[in-house]
């Protein structure tokens, strides 16, 4: 597993970070999950500042797709919109388990902690219903030291990321599953989170 240290070097070049603490920070219905409330004070995504109304943005990572996204915890609540409950009515949906908190998104794609075991599951939109899959990573820790990793490799790879035909290059592929490996515990695993996530 990742430590703090790890994930929040991982996130630093993306964005600013700052402690951020349930008591003035959390608008949600639940209560802030211990982990995620030492999450977000010991490494605090934050991003850049849009003004009054909006707040902090979060973080924006990088990827080869759409990039990943962290909310500030201000907004965290409010990313559990078009899940948790219907986005216009507010209406409670039905399918979305209880037990899930939406903590980051790639293009709408949840990364979903389970509030019983802490464990990060992704999953993708049209696949039909929500349910309960094996995890991609063993906590939010791990999962922000891997996606910001990813992050960090997209933007230090450049023009050398892609092959002509904008597919990834299976050179600079190898090399990042090298980087993830320490923090996933394995080249296989390292490689089917590659996967997920269209490299």
């Amino acid at each position: 597993m990742a430590s703090i240290e790890q994930a929040r070097a991982a996130l630093a070049p993306h964005g600013a970070l700052a402690s951020q603490t349930a008591a003035e920070h959390w608008r949600g219905d639940i209560p802030l999950p211990p982990v995620i409330a030492t999450f977000y004070e010991q490494i605090g995504p934050l991003g850049e500042w849009i003004n009054e109304r909006v707040g902090h943005a979060g973080l924006e990572v990088p990827n080869v797709g759409n990039p990943f996204s962290i909310p500030p915890l201000a907004r965290l609540w409010q990313l559990q919109a078009g899940y948790r409950w219907h986005g216009i009515t507010g209406e409670r949906i039905a399918d979305w388990p209880d037990h899930w908190l939406v903590v980051a998104d790639q293009g709408a794609d949840p990364f979903i902690f389970d509030l019983r075991t802490g464990a990060i599951q992704f999953a993708r939109h049209g696949a039909g219903t929500w349910q309960d899959d094996e995890p991609i990573f063993a906590d939010i820790f791990q999962m922000a030291a891997c996606l910001g990793t990813i992050g960090q490799f997209v933007d230090e790879a450049g023009d050398e990321l892609l092959l002509d035909d904008d597919s990834v290059d299976p050179a600079q592929r190898a090399r990042l599953v090298k980087r993830l490996a320490p923090l996933l515990g394995d080249t296989a695993t390292a490689e089917a989170i590659l996967d997920d996530f269209g490299w």
